[in-house]
């Protein structure tokens, strides 16, 4: 996932309320949306140089980026009011406090800060059951399972929802664990990496893959010794040349992996 100013409700964002949960701006996405060719991949042989595999969640396994955009209108929605059409432009210079503040003032919602955050956790897992995984995601799932690799999700995202969100989709199974790179342990820094590549089972990061389609994570991962494949998203369409720069393989559809390099 592309890590911007001003993310949208990603954990890991902002302050903290008197609750102990985390206010966030839920917007400020542009999609770039544009068709790309890769090579045909090689056919190789099931052994496999990485053991240990670490995915991101949206929009590297899912196809779930646009929701971000969404979760405003789907706030406002929920309490039956109905969003301006501009409400995304609006929002788009405000810091989280500010946000929560606006929607709760203009739209008169029944909310304080503090349970603002439920509310609007509750407006993403209403989006996230309208995702599917990526084209060609559960294949290699199945087959890095089959040569026993060993897989986890780290994400920007709430541990909870992803769970909820891959169970649904049928492949939460086929990971050891879920890590959320929130506060203090983001993907700026190498040590979430470490931390999921340790859990695993493995010390060598020259054994393990990241697969991302952030450019900031990519190169973190990159740069801490890790070989990482980038996964091409709307999101993060215009960093696709410096993803590229850093990912062993870069894919436009998971179907295209080429085996015989991992």
């Amino acid at each position: 996932m592309r890590q911007m100013q001003n993310r949208p409700l990603r954990p890991g964002a902002v302050r903290r309320t008197r609750e102990g949960g985390s206010l966030y701006n839920p917007f400020s996405i542009v999609y770039n949306r544009g068709k790309r060719r890769d090579p045909a991949p090689q056919e190789g042989n099931d052994r496999m140089k990485h053991r240990y595999w670490i995915f991101d969640m949206d929009g590297t396994l899912t196809d779930s980026m646009p929701i971000w955009a969404e979760v405003p209108y789907e706030l406002v929605r929920g309490f039956g009011r109905t969003p301006a059409p501009d409400l995304g432009r609006v929002l788009l210079p405000m810091s989280a406090l500010e946000t929560a503040q606006y929607l709760i003032t203009t739209y008169d919602l029944p909310l304080t800060i503090d349970s603002y955050t439920r509310a609007a956790m509750d407006a993403v897992d209403r989006l996230y059951r309208g995702v599917s995984l990526k084209p060609g995601v559960r294949q290699v799932l199945d087959r890095l399972e089959s040569q026993g690799a060993r897989m986890c999700v780290c994400s920007a995202t709430w541990q909870f929802m992803c769970e909820r969100v891959l169970g649904r989709l049928g492949v939460l199974d086929k990971f050891q664990f879920v890590l959320t790179a929130g506060d203090g342990n983001s993907k700026h820094q190498p040590a979430v990496f470490y931390q999921a590549l340790g859990r695993m089972g493995g010390r060598d990061p020259a054994q393990c893959v990241v697969c991302e389609d952030a450019l900031y994570a990519a190169r973190t991962a990159h740069d801490a010794g890790f070989t990482v494949i980038g996964v091409a998203d709307a999101a993060s369409a215009p960093d696709e040349k410096a993803i590229r720069a850093v990912s062993s393989q870069f894919l436009t559809n998971w179907s295209r992996l080429d085996w015989a390099r991992v």
